[in-house]
């Protein structure tokens, strides 16, 4: 593993808990840059902490605009085009500047969908507006599920979602914004991914709901990602664990002890047959399901 790539999963790993602390190392992070991929794995990482995170525009845009001087940079690449977007996002998010006119419509839509989602803890209000003009843009645009603006928008509805989620509190407005980009992310995902995205999206759909606090809607969505699992030829018990999890929370919401414990039993059953990596990922969330 590269240097920059074992900078880049650690910084990964300590973001959400200390993305103050991962912004004051990330210059250091320039200088590790060789090609075109690593420029653009750490674009994507400094627009996500920058931005999502903790608001500093100006800051991501400084960044991303000294990886674009350095190794590996070809504004006609994929990654150049890639870093382009990000920056576009940014800038839009920030009040930076429009720089949409200067793009093709698919990516017109991915920086409307990227600064959309950039701004969901930052200004709800701008966040929601923005993913409506991506989603709206892109069916008018009838474009083809495999064009990189609706996985795009698939993440930012994703991403929107997780970061609301994740809040202890919500207002109104926000608990709306984060039901609306849960499900513009399952319907993307429907488009553009695989079973697997499809199936996290409608966990992400389950965990949203049960933080709107509607249960039986929560139920109904962990329901259907664990159906999408048991269909696959070999279901994976990782996302079958994670299935459960949500649906024994779900049954616990709405007081349904039995189906909980039934829930918690499958998810015991899962866990015990993921190898010994992916059990200390999920020991802590096994170990809240037994504890009730």
């Amino acid at each position: 593993m590269s240097d920059l790539q074992t900078f880049i999963d650690q910084a990964w790993t300590d973001h959400a808990d200390d993305a103050w602390g991962v912004s004051l190392r990330l210059p250091d992070a320039l200088d590790r840059v060789t090609d075109a991929d690593g420029m653009l794995a750490l674009a994507r990482l400094a627009s996500h902490v920058y931005g999502e995170h903790l608001g500093r525009w100006a800051d991501g845009l400084k960044y991303l605009a000294a990886l674009a001087r350095g190794p590996g940079f070809d504004a006609t690449s994929a990654q150049g085009r890639a870093l382009r977007v990000l920056r576009a996002a940014l800038a839009l998010a920030g009040d930076g500047g429009d720089l949409r006119a200067t793009l093709d419509a698919s990516e017109r839509i991915a920086v409307t969908a990227r600064a959309g989602m950039l701004l969901a803890l930052h200004d709800g209000a701008r966040a929601r507006t923005l993913l409506d003009e991506a989603a709206t843009a892109a069916d008018a645009a009838a474009l083809p599920p495999d064009d990189a603006a609706i996985r795009t928008l698939a993440i930012a509805g994703n991403n929107t979602a997780a970061a609301l989620i994740d809040k202890p509190v919500r207002t109104e407005p926000e608990r709306d914004l984060m039901l609306h980009a849960a499900a513009l992310g399952r319907r993307c995902w429907g488009l553009a991914g695989t079973w697997l995205e499809t199936e996290r999206a409608e966990y992400r759909l389950a965990m949203a709901w049960l933080a709107a606090g509607d249960a039986e809607r929560a139920r109904a969505h962990a329901q259907a990602c664990l159906a999408i699992v048991d269909a696959q030829p070999e279901p994976s018990p990782f996302e079958r664990f994670f299935g459960c999890e949500a649906l024994a929370l779900a049954a616990s919401a709405q007081g349904d002890a039995a189906a909980r414990a039934q829930a918690v039993q499958a998810a015991q059953a899962a866990f015990e047959a993921l190898p010994a990596d992916d059990q200390a990922a999920c020991r802590k969330t096994m170990d809240a399901l037994r504890a009730g």
